[in-house]
């Protein structure tokens, strides 16, 4: 019989089941959602096993010029940035019992950068946008581009298992048994161990049944990050918009297609694209990231850097509502005051300007409702860090992957919907004033 395989993340396969995915077995990364589809009867009783299990390491870049040995060694001032999945995720909680077990976690928790899952974390490693991060061995040891600086001892950290179990209801119920035993023959810990993944037998027994700390969060922080950014993505684009928005609405010129294409390119690519280019253009490895680095003012895994994913991915709304009210302001005017000898600038301020802002204070608001939803290009130049990028989209994101978390999701969720709503509400009569005004213009 042959085996079909679908990954994904544990937090979203498990809900799945429970709606009746296809499935015989069930593998999970959490021991966690195992034991939450134990109560739900999602999995035949008394099926669950250990798979495999796992260890967590140090890793730098491949090419790094300096590396810690130990986990005293991450206290060292050098290391400035160290990459961890998300508190929301095993991963993520392990590494920072093994960063408490070593006594370094209050030095260097304010250098954490959480990404969505150990694998985000280890990219940032192996982009060098970071000095090194903790991950899972088997993760490491699946990148060419980082090495393994050093292990973390095995009785610092809950036991990273596998476990393994026969989804109820299934047909091959027999077939899902047999497949689990396999897993557990020695033919297949060899190919675990070839992996990176190690045996369950080889972790003190002590530790197998270590409580995992619920995860928590400070939605009041979510939401005022949000608004922050927002805001700051509204403002800082304000006269970039303006003038982007002119000069496409009043201006013909060679190349004024490519042009319109190249803002509104944000709005078509996939926002996850959007930071992936973002994190290469602005990285601390790259020219540009390295002068802002240089000065003082790093962009990724900042605040700012939230700000810049926002206003990058909002920009395209905010053009188009701001060229839509040029347009609608009649030429006739701005023509009238250059015959009275107004130069074009004092023009510009005093006709054009005042005509179009309720359009430019509607494109603010569409820009700012934009900004509030924003999740992939903050994630990946962002991260997600608590009290500094994690806003409404990234703290939803992380409550759902975690089983104790969603039931707070519905308060953030309210104060996303609400906020959003609030904006359009905000746009759409922005943009009526804009028509009535125009309207009584015209006709007079």
């Amino acid at each position: 019989m042959s085996v079909r395989f679908s990954f994904d993340a544990t937090s979203r396969l498990a809900p799945q089941l429970l709606r009746g995915a296809p499935a015989d077995v069930f593998i999970s990364a959490d021991r966690e959602w195992m034991l939450w589809l134990e109560e739900r009867d999602g999995i035949e009783a008394g099926s669950v096993r250990s798979v495999a299990q796992n260890q967590l390491v140090y890793a730098v870049p491949f090419d790094a010029a300096f590396a810690p040995t130990a986990p005293e060694g991450l206290a060292d001032p050098d290391v400035r940035r160290i990459a961890l999945a998300g508190e929301d995720v095993p991963a993520g909680r392990y590494a920072r019992a093994a960063l408490e077990a070593s006594g370094v976690w209050d030095v260097v928790q304010e250098r954490v950068v959480r990404g969505g899952s150990v694998r985000g974390a280890l990219q940032w490693v192996a982009r060098a946008e970071v000095d090194g991060g903790v991950v899972y061995r088997s993760d490491a040891l699946a990148d060419r581009n980082v090495r393994v600086a050093f292990e973390f001892p095995n009785e610092d950290y809950p036991t990273v298992v596998y476990p393994g179990a026969v989804v109820a209801g299934s047909p091959n119920a027999e077939a899902g048994t047999a497949f689990l035993d396999y897993l557990e023959s020695p033919e297949a810990h060899s190919i675990f161990a070839a992996a990176g993944f190690g045996d369950e037998d080889a972790r003190p027994s002590e530790t197998a049944q270590e409580p995992v700390p619920a995860f928590t969060l400070d939605a009041r922080s979510a939401v005022r990050l949000s608004l922050i950014v927002a805001l700051g993505a509204v403002m800082i684009g304000l006269v970039p918009a303006v003038a982007v928005g002119w000069l496409l609405a009043r201006r013909d010129f060679v190349g004024k297609s490519f042009v319109s294409m190249l803002f509104m390119a944000p709005l078509v690519i996939p926002p996850v694209v959007t930071g992936f280019l973002l994190l290469g253009v602005l990285g601390r490895q790259s020219v540009l990231g390295g002068l802002f680095d240089a000065v003082g003012l790093p962009i990724p895994f900042t605040i700012f850097g939230a700000v810049v994913a926002a206003l990058v991915v909002g920009f395209p709304l905010y053009v188009m509502a701001i060229r839509g009210a040029f347009e609608t302001v009649d030429r006739r005017f701005e023509e009238v005051s250059w015959t009275m000898g107004v130069p074009k600038a004092p023009t510009f301020r005093r006709v054009s300007l005042p005509l179009a802002l309720p359009g430019i204070a509607a494109g603010g608001v569409l820009a700012f409702a934009r900004a509030l939803g924003e999740f992939g290009a903050t994630v990946v130049l962002a991260g997600n860090l608590e009290g500094e990028t994690r806003t409404i989209a990234l703290a939803v994101y992380s409550l759902l992957e975690s089983p104790s978390g969603r039931g707070a999701t519905w308060i953030l969720v309210i104060a996303s919907v609400v906020l959003s709503l609030v904006a359009l509400l905000g746009f759409e009569s922005l943009s009526r004033w804009q028509r009535r005004r125009l309207g009584v213009h015209r006709e007079h």
